[in-house]
């Protein structure tokens, strides 16, 4: 698995487990079935990232709520890498911009 693709999934765990709250639907949607079914994770692979996550101090479990949680930690990491992963979104846009102004101005020529 490429790297980029393994931030992704943490970012989205990250993010689904922020999510939890006073609002039934959103603390439902931090359930584990849940996060299993929105990350297209097997319960193996989802076990492995919930495992790692946990130790790194990027997310709790609640076993009153049966809920995952992103602590503080997990909350700034996942703040940086929307930052950078927008900043990448953008580079990639521009350069498929000038590629697009080289290619019109190499056809006229």
């Amino acid at each position: 698995m490429k790297k980029e693709d393994r931030l992704s999934i943490i970012s989205l765990l990250l993010e689904v487990s922020s999510n939890n709250s006073s609002d039934r639907t959103r603390r439902q949607d931090s359930m584990p079935p849940n996060i299993m079914y929105n990350t297209l994770l097997n319960n193996p692979r989802l076990k492995e990232y919930w495992t790692d996550l946990t130790e790194l101090g990027l997310l709790e479990y609640d076993i009153t709520t049966d809920t995952f949680k992103t602590t503080e930690k997990g909350l700034s990491f996942l703040e940086v890498f929307s930052e950078l992963d927008q900043r990448a979104r953008e580079e990639q846009q521009e350069e498929k911009k000038k590629k697009k102004n080289d290619n019109h101005c190499i056809s006229k020529a």
